[in-house]
């Protein structure tokens, strides 16, 4: 008991600080992991925008939003990586201009009033893509009525409609509409504060248009070699810091990598092939077999009909107008995959149709007899030649057709619900009135127009890639994660790929929202491990396409000013440059100084006298000398028949002695120049204040660590 007590009394305190150090410990283990709201302040800040800081959840919301809005505006139900990434990058600079825009419309007080977005959707002159819309394409007529009854029934579902799409297409394009409204009205403002005074019209007119005629003599640079001028690493990094605007770079990273490709092997091939035979020869007793095609045909039973530019197996298109119904061709290899098509049919089918109809509902489940009832009397009033257009405007419930008379435009095959379809395309004549039921009720159709038939086929494909196994894939995985594991830095990395002479890629600039890499179109994973890793570290294998991938990060580039090492070719030639313009200069000096003459001066350096008989103030190039800007704006300074003292141009060293200057003739009437100097500047303004509202916001971007 005394033993225990002792140890109570010296190490009481000591355990107390291990248990609450454990806690600490566990406290923010587990907060790391769960991302709670404890450290949640900085774990989820995708970027900050002018001190505010924007969390992932919400740009995710917004990325999600634009993706389905994209989806509504081209109908696509899936959109690839590339769209992908595109709308990520298309809501981060929205949302950029959201925070710096709406600062700045808040402070000069513009809004889009509601009586001003009513005027915008409802009144007779909209904005154009309303007009656009709602125009009657065989009229050329704009009805406001009709948006206003669209607007009015924006929670009905049209045919060929999702459930409130319709009512989110109408959100969300009124969204836009307001922000673009908004913009026009800033650039309008700023475009309006633009003022050309007439002594800048004046002085551009004059930049414009007075010449020189200049003599000169000109030391190129190369007359000294490189090896003769000697650099410091004191001088290229004074010449650094004196110039560190002109070598601002962005973060990025350097990336070297090497692709395990996994590509089928001969018993992946073998599979496939043998899988192709085995279905034709269940196939060949009786090829039209639909139970059959049903299992196994890519499309089941298609029942669309194809031309022959249609057909997507190209090496059997010609065949299929050739041989008889129900024959079966193959097996044969076309774009990695063994296959079969069989012929079910083959008869003229047109290519687009223009019809007219008039639908009356019938819900899920309900009793059809008063509809039919109702569209039966429609036909009945038709047929005794009641106009199609009145009745389908007065009796229609289609909300999308009614209001044109039903006009339902061209219509290609396959366009519409199936019993439709197939009475647009199989059955039906022009100008022929019919009844058809679909799921949405009974339709009277009325075909106005039969466009290009011609011989189609329908036609059953069969087909199995040439694919990698999972053995396969466990094998060029082995290799690439043996590879990462043995090469795990930079020099075994190196050799590794000299000694097993595999092709080595390089990305050297690779900035924090690339998204394609050198022979790896969906190269962001790699992008991302990169801004995370260490200079020198291996990656395990990343899976990208159909290729294993392990990546060395080869350098890293801070934002701001680079170290030397970084820019150092681009700032010795520079200081090289200077320090022969300064050897140049003295001699063109010391020439100067025993010469009252050009022709004395060339003589004494071993250069000939050229002329330049067309400068101009406001172009940088003239003739005979080339691109020059200093030395051309150094001209227009200079007194006429004075040798200039040694100009450090683009070339070389350069004295000068203007012969003439031609002033051009006054005029009264400069708004011309005034015009033409506030159309070049406008386009350019809104850009600009853009741009300076970004640099002052002060702008930073993680979305590497997310997407």
């Amino acid at each position: 008991m005394a033993l225990i007590q002792t140890i109570r009394n010296k190490f009481g305190p000591i355990v107390v600080i291990l248990i609450g150090v454990s806690l600490a410990v566990f406290v923010l283990e587990t907060a790391l992991q769960s991302e709670t709201a404890l450290l949640r302040g900085s774990t989820d800040v995708v970027g900050i925008i002018d001190g505010e800081k924007i969390r992932y959840a919400e740009l995710a919301n917004r990325i999600e939003e634009n993706i389905s809005n994209y989806k509504l505006q081209t109908n696509q139900s899936n959109i690839d990586e590339n769209t992908l990434n595109s709308l990520r990058e298309q809501t981060w600079n929205q949302l950029i201009n959201e925070r710096i825009n709406h600062e700045e419309y808040r402070k000069l007080g513009l809004s889009v009033p509601v009586e001003e977005l009513k005027q915008m959707f409802f009144s007779n002159d909209p904005v154009p893509e309303i007009k656009q819309a709602f125009t009657n394409p065989q009229t050329g007529v704009f009805d406001p009525v009709v948006v206003r009854n669209y607007y009015e029934n924006l929670d009905q579902t049209g045919p060929n409609e999702r459930p409130g799409e319709r009512r989110q297409r109408w959100v969300n394009f009124e969204k836009a509409q307001k922000e673009q409204r908004l913009s026009s009205k800033y650039s309008a403002l700023i475009k309006g504060a633009i003022y050309v005074p007439k002594w800048l019209a004046e002085e551009d007119y004059k930049d414009k248009n007075r010449r020189a005629q200049i003599r000169f003599v000109m030391l190129p640079y190369h007359l000294i070699p490189d090896t003769e001028v000697n650099v410091t690493d004191g001088e290229l990094l004074a010449y650094l810091n004196a110039n560190k605007a002109r070598f601002q770079q962005e973060e990025s990273r350097h990336l070297e990598y090497v692709l395990f490709t996994v590509n089928p092997s001969p018993e992946d091939t073998a599979v496939a092939r043998r899988y192709i035979e085995e279905v034709y020869q269940k196939l060949l007793p009786n090829p039209v077999d639909t139970d059959l095609i049903k299992l196994y045909a890519d499309k089941g039973l298609d029942p669309y009909y194809y031309s022959q530019d249609e057909i997507e197996s190209e090496t059997v298109s010609d065949t299929l107008f050739k041989v008889k119904l129900g024959t079966l061709i193959g097996p044969y290899f076309e774009e990695g995959a063994y296959k079969l098509a069989v012929l079910l049919d083959r008869r003229s089918v047109p290519d687009s149709v223009k019809a007219r109809h008039i639908l009356v509902r019938v819900e899920p489940g309900a009793d059809t007899s008063a509809a039919w009832k109702k569209i039966d009397s429609i036909a009945r009033l038709a047929n005794n030649g009641e106009p199609f257009d009145s009745l389908a405007k007065k009796f229609s419930e289609d909300e999308g057709t009614r209001n044109n008379g039903g006009n339902l435009g061209s219509i290609a095959q396959g366009k519409t619900v199936k019993n439709f379809n197939h009475y647009l395309f199989f059955e039906g004549k022009v100008g022929e009135l019919r009844i058809v039921r679909t799921e949405f009720g009974y339709h009277l159709i009325r075909i106005d127009e039969i466009i290009n038939s011609r011989p189609k086929v329908q036609v059953a494909l069969i087909s199995r890639a040439v694919e990698p196994s999972s053995e396969t894939d466990k094998r060029i995985y082995d290799q690439a994660q043996r590879f990462a594991a043995e090469n795990a830095t930079a020099e075994l990395f190196d050799r590794a790929v000299t000694e097993k002479r595999l092709q080595k890629l390089t990305a050297p600039v690779v900035m924090k929202n690339t998204y394609s890499l050198p022979g790896l179109p969906q190269g962001r994973q790699l992008v991302q491990w990169a801004f995370a890793a260490e200079v020198g570290e291996v990656s395990a294998p990343f899976a990208i396409e159909n290729h294993y991938v392990v990546a060395l990060l080869r350098g890293a580039k801070q934002k701001g000013t680079p170290a030397l090492a970084d820019v150092r070719p681009q700032v010795e030639m520079a200081v090289r440059k200077e320090k022969k313009g300064a050897l140049l200069a003295a001699r063109l000096q010391e020439a100067l100084a025993l010469n009252a003459t050009l022709e004395g001066v060339a003589a004494k350096v071993g250069q000939p006298v050229k002329k330049a008989d067309h400068v101009v103030f406001s172009n940088a190039y003239a003739e005979n000398l080339g691109y020059e800007p200093r030395v051309i704006g150094a001209v227009f300074a200079l007194n006429p028949e004075k040798i200039s003292q040694p100009i450090l141009g683009e070339q070389g060293v350069f004295v000068v002695q203007v012969d003439s200057i031609t002033e051009p003739p006054a005029i009264a009437d400069y708004s011309q120049f005034k015009q033409q100097i506030q159309s070049s500047l406008q386009p350019r303004m809104q850009y600009q204040v853009t741009e300076a509202l970004k640099k002052m916001a002060q702008i930073e971007d993680n979305r590497v660590r997310f997407f």
